[in-house]
């Protein structure tokens, strides 16, 4: 929300500055207020401020205007490399547009390719993103095998990362097994981080793909029934409530799945979600639309 102590922006100095008469919107009310933002922090949020700041003072008349917190996106992939291909937006160019969208901070994801340094795969996306970013960011990490928790344990300490993503779907990419599954909710557990997981069954899917014969982009939907889903959310939940460790299932496409999560809710466990609308490959039926599917996967 806005008030006192909220960082404003990323960089450099910055000027002092009065926004006089919006109304203020925060997730417990709206109010017609001024905000006062000296050295990137907004210090005062009441009515006919009249702040006395070190240096200049620039003055924004919000009239009959919203103020609204700066946005944060959880999910992003900057310029991901992914199974030869790379996402369209990097780092500059992604959040430029966060930015003029009102989205001021976002928080990306380190991928290491199996058998790979977590902690490497930390530093090389910081590196991608240090001389680009326009906004405030962050970084998860993903665990796409099991070794030992040192490295989780030194991203947190030593790196400040406090979450971890663990994808069930992408065999012999990303995907882990249920043994690592437990293993990384442990650890989370223990080092008091976010356990994530995309939850899909990866098994299932590429044995459909497989069976189908179909190599395409349009294998991508046809091999992704809602059951495959809903099952790795189900497994999920119960390896995690196993050890007592919170859960967020990241972009939950399906009533199934979704439906999983609430259940698991109203018994006192404790999964979280965001959802994620269907994309469509096809237009009628059949043919694959090629132009469309140039966009699959994520818009940053």
């Amino acid at each position: 929300p806005l008030s006192p102590g909220r960082v404003w922006s990323r960089k450099g100095p910055k000027p002092s500055l009065l926004i006089k008469g919006g109304k203020v919107v925060n997730d417990d009310r709206s109010v017609v207020a001024d905000v006062y933002v000296e050295d990137g922090v907004v210090q005062q949020v009441g009515p006919n401020l009249n702040p006395e700041p070190p240096t200049g003072l620039v003055v924004l008349d919000a009239t009959n205007k919203l103020v609204i917190p700066g946005g944060i996106d959880t999910h992003t992939h900057m310029q991901f490399p992914f199974m030869g291909s790379r996402s369209k937006d990097d780092f500059y160019t992604g959040t430029k547009a966060a930015i003029a969208g009102g989205t001021t901070m976002i928080i990306d994801f380190a991928i290491p390719q199996k058998g790979c340094s977590l902690t490497e795969a930390f530093d090389t996306w910081k590196s991608w993103a240090d001389p680009k970013v326009c906004c405030d960011y962050a970084l998860h990490v993903a665990v796409t095998w099991w070794s030992n928790k040192e490295e989780m344990k030194s991203l947190v300490q030593n790196k400040g990362v406090n979450s971890f993503k663990m994808f069930m779907a992408y065999k012999d990419l990303y995907m882990v097994n249920d043994e690592e599954l437990y293993a990384a909710f442990s650890c989370c557990k223990e080092l008091g981080a976010v356990a994530q997981v995309h939850a899909e069954n990866g098994e299932l899917i590429a044995q459909k793909m497989l069976a189908m014969g179909i190599t395409g982009p349009e294998g991508h939907e046809l091999c992704r029934p809602e059951e495959v889903e809903a099952e790795a959310t189900q497994r999920a939940i119960t390896i995690a409530n196993a050890v007592n460790c919170p859960l967020f299932v990241v972009h939950v496409m399906s009533k199934s799945a979704a439906r999983v999560i609430s259940n698991a809710r109203r018994e006192g466990k404790s999964p979280n979600s965001f959802m994620l609308g269907q994309w469509h490959w096809r237009k009628g039926h059949g043919k694959p639309n090629f132009a469309s599917v140039s966009y699959l996967l994520w818009v940053p």
